[in-house]
């Protein structure tokens, strides 16, 4: 066996940064994919990226000649030879295919017949000459959403490919992918246009380093990137709070990184805290500095992509860049604040919010009918959850918003505080968009889960009523993401509205012609559904468990909830194996009656013993669970249900229940009917035999 060491780099114009993680995850794992449906073994597969490479190590490959042994079943004997014995053109078609003479085919009988076969050896092409079909296959199997074409080849990738490496320890394998032929010249960094040259595949990556201080491994680039901005940020008695998602972006961003200190002006801090962050965060892609009292200091951190002799240069215009930014944050708060928030809510009527369903001052007054009717259920006081969705959209027509969009609601929340309005009205202001991603935090006040209810519902309402509903593969609007807001909000915050409701009175403010509210409805709920099944699934309870409990057709979630994590946690109990067991044979003994079975159950009919105990036990056990059924309290239902057990195996052990007295035999159908209804009132078991 030959082992030697693979280096694949490939040279792209810059990558995007929010994707750069996953395009190398993906480069490597369709790989190694390759690799084994080659049967090519190797040690381990190190991986590197950086905004203008992808790269893989592969360690101790084996370059051997292989020999491969194909096995081909071909068409049944009978089709393969017709009446006079010659071969049929079926038969002739295979051996072509299997690039043999069908005089060389062997025969192999099994089960169903006798069939024409196929044995041979053949070698496999040599791996210098496999290798470019697998990068190449490698790379374009990587999924992409958004790419570019660039050559005549009109072939696409995230980013125009510039160069390829493809070194065999010593030796450069030669192919063409995407149009550009393979050497051993590494690309440099984006400032230097002569290419590094690698002799050997055991260099990468420390070359790069050597050469133009390029860390190629992104988990050592961020690992350097956080240890320069903590001790920067040390020297001057301060600390980070580490954004990941910052961090991974910038890392996604340099190649060869250098923290430095910038300086802003005091008096910016006078802008709201969470607006000077967003610019400084998100705008300037830069690390804002705190103090022990969790203030800011007038400074921030920034990665340059180069280490330069010059540093300050660089600082001064990252300070310039970050002040005119600053400057037009404080000018728009300037120009904003010459009025109070709700000023602005007349502008609304100039702002569409969507083709046919109005504008978005239209769109206020549906949040304050709503929000309205949501008070009853979440107990808040109803002029504040009024004066919250009245306010609720002004801060979209603001200087500061339409400079700054992912600042909706954090404005609102910062204009309204200043105008005195509450606090609690103010804070809902900026918790209507919560949760918006997968994990997000809920909103903390009442005012602002009910808000978020009624803004994600209106939205929700108003898409399916004008045909915007989201496919398989689309979902343009964000509606998935809304329902499960919804959800999650009523479920973890223990709210009691029923979807059913909720859905019918957000369709009813709307005014379309020609939209059959019923069609809409039965359509948005069972969305609602699927959305539910979804969630469950993804927090790892059984499908089977979900499946009951929603079939029974419920529509309030908190009571789908829990029965879900009742019955989840009665799955796990020791006696409830034989507790559905009984119910499965209950069920099966009922469906075989033809007549319905009602009425109750006679006590002057009850004969033996182990009647008298289950009907006894059936009875203190309704006594019993009265009160927790109208709690909804599943779960110490369910605990209970071990009394019913024995009584249950000892009626089926002793009592024969198709009596010849069929009086006696529908009482005691009738008691098992008492039975099974226990049950029902708590989920459809059948699901989970």
């Amino acid at each position: 066996m030959t082992k030697k060491i693979l280096l694949i780099e490939i040279g792209t114009e810059e990558l995007p940064a929010k994707l750069l993680s996953s395009i190398s995850l993906s480069f490597y794992k369709n790989l190694n994919e390759e690799l084994k449906l080659y049967t090519i073994v190797y040690k381990k597969i190190e991986y590197f990226s950086t905004p203008r490479r992808l790269a893989l190590k592969i360690i101790d490959i084996d370059t051997t000649d292989k020999t491969i042994e194909i096995n081909k079943k071909g068409p049944s004997i009978i089709d393969a030879y017709d009446k006079d014995g010659a071969p049929t053109n079926a038969a002739n078609r295979w051996a072509k295919y299997c690039g043999i003479n069908i005089n060389e085919a062997t025969r192999i009988k099994t089960k169903q017949g006798e069939w024409l076969f196929c044995q041979k050896k053949i070698k496999q092409k040599k791996i210098e000459i496999l290798l470019p079909k697998i990068i190449d296959i490698a790379l374009k199997k990587i999924i992409i959403q958004k790419s570019m074409r660039w050559n005549v080849t009109n072939e696409k990738f995230f980013r125009p490919i510039r160069n390829i490496v493809i070194l065999l320890d010593r030796k450069v394998i030669k192919g063409k992918i995407f149009d550009v032929f393979s050497n051993n010249f590494l690309q440099n960094h984006i400032s230097c246009q002569e290419k590094i040259e690698i002799k050997d595949a055991k260099e990468y990556p420390l070359i790069l380093f050597q050469r133009n201080n390029i860390i190629a491994d992104y988990a050592i680039r961020k690992k350097t990137i956080i240890n320069q901005i903590n001790k920067i940020s040390e020297k001057i008695n301060g600390y980070i709070k580490t954004s990941n998602n910052l961090i991974e972006e910038i890392t996604s961003l340099v190649e060869s990184p250098t923290a430095l200190l910038g300086t802003f002006k005091k008096n910016f801090l006078k802008i709201p805290k969470k607006i000077l962050v967003h610019v400084i965060e998100s705008q300037q892609k830069c690390f804002p500095i705190y103090n022990v009292k969790n203030e800011l200091f007038p400074n921030f951190i920034f990665i340059s992509n180069i280490d330069s002799k010059k540093p300050n240069k660089i600082i001064l215009g990252n300070e310039k860049v970050m002040d005119a930014r600053l400057s037009d944050a404080a000018f728009f708060l300037q120009n904003d604040r010459k009025i109070k928030l709700e000023d602005y809510l007349m502008s609304l009527k100039k702002v569409l919010f969507q083709n046919n369903l109005g504008t978005l001052y239209d769109k206020t007054l549906r949040l304050q009918i709503l929000i309205q009717w949501i008070s009853k259920y979440s107990c808040i006081n109803i002029q504040d959850a009024i004066r919250a969705a009245q306010l609720s959209k002004c801060d979209l027509v603001t200087s500061m918003v339409c400079e700054f969009p992912a600042l909706q609601g954090t404005v609102g929340m910062y204009y309204s505080l200043s105008d005195k309005e509450k606090k609690d009205v103010s804070q809902a202001i900026q918790e209507q968009y919560s949760p918006s991603f997968s994990g997000d935090k809920l909103p903390s006040t009442m005012i602002g889960c009910s808000l978020a209810i009624a803004d994600k519902m209106d939205t929700l309402s108003g898409m399916f009523c004008i045909g915007n509903i989201p496919t398989s593969a689309k979902d343009p609007f964000a509606l998935r993401r809304l329902a499960i807001g919804i959800l999650r909000i009523i479920i973890i915050k223990n709210i009691p509205l029923d979807l059913k409701c909720l859905i019918n009175k957000s369709l009813s403010l709307y005014n379309i012609k020609y939209v059959n509210d019923v069609i809409i409805y039965n359509k948005i709920i069972k969305f609602f559904m699927n959305r539910l099944v979804y969630w469950y699934e993804e927090n790892s309870y059984d499908i089977k468990v979900i499946q009951s409990v929603l079939s029974s057709q419920l529509t309030e979630p908190r009571d789908i909830h829990k029965k879900i994590q009742a019955i989840s946690f009665f799955q796990n109990l020791e006696y409830s194996k034989s507790i559905i067991q009984s119910i499965k044979r209950i069920s099966n003994i009922l469906k075989k009656e033809k007549e319905k079975i009602t009425g109750h159950v006679d006590i002057q009919l009850i004969q033996e013993k182990e009647e008298i105990v289950l009907f006894s036990t059936i009875k203190k056990f309704h006594t019993d669970t009265k009160k927790l059924f109208q709690e909804k309290k599943y779960k110490e239902i369910l605990l209970k249900t071990k009394v019913l057990e024995k009584p249950i195996y000892n009626f089926f052990d002793k009592v024969k229940i198709h009596h010849s007295n069929i009086k006696i035999r529908i009482n005691r159908l009738i008691l098992l009917k008492k039975i099974e209804s226990i049950f029902t009132k708590i989920t459809n078991f059948s699901y989970l035999y």
